[in-house]
């Protein structure tokens, strides 16, 4: 939803981005799932980058780093939610988040109301999971 207002390009660094989030540290398996449904709602079959340790995060965030505040927000989310996806931060994992913030110029404020909300986001819904399977 939040990531349809994105051009094709800034969705293709997006997604270049995400994909080494999600793999570097080790385990996928959560994240994958997160990355699905990011390719359906940006409406663009993207497949899973082969090697995510040969993308360039910093050439990704020149593409990203726009005078679309908002964007530029919604990207942080997104991609805080894929770091977040299996409930931990790994090293790895907060050092491109770290990277993120700096080239995107999001305050430390905003950024953590964002990184507060995607937790709260994800708690909400394993909460309700447990409801119905229970």
């Amino acid at each position: 939803m939040l990531l349809n207002g994105l051009s094709h390009e800034e969705k293709i660094a997006f997604w270049n981005i995400a994909n080494v989030l999600a793999a570097v540290d080790g385990n996928i398996s959560e994240e994958e799932s997160v990355l699905k449904q990011y390719s359906e709602e940006m409406g663009v079959d993207f497949k899973f980058v082969d090697d995510p340790a040969a993308i360039d995060i910093k050439s990704e965030l020149d593409v990203l780093r726009t005078d679309n505040l908002k964007n530029r927000k919604i990207v942080y989310f997104e991609l805080y939610s894929v770091a977040y996806a299996d409930t931990e931060l790994h090293e790895k994992e907060q050092s491109i988040l770290n990277e993120v913030c700096a080239a995107l110029e999001i305050s430390d404020d905003v950024r953590a109301t964002l990184e507060t909300s995607v937790k709260t986001i994800f708690d909400t819904y394993r909460k309700l999971g447990e409801v119905l399977e229970g």
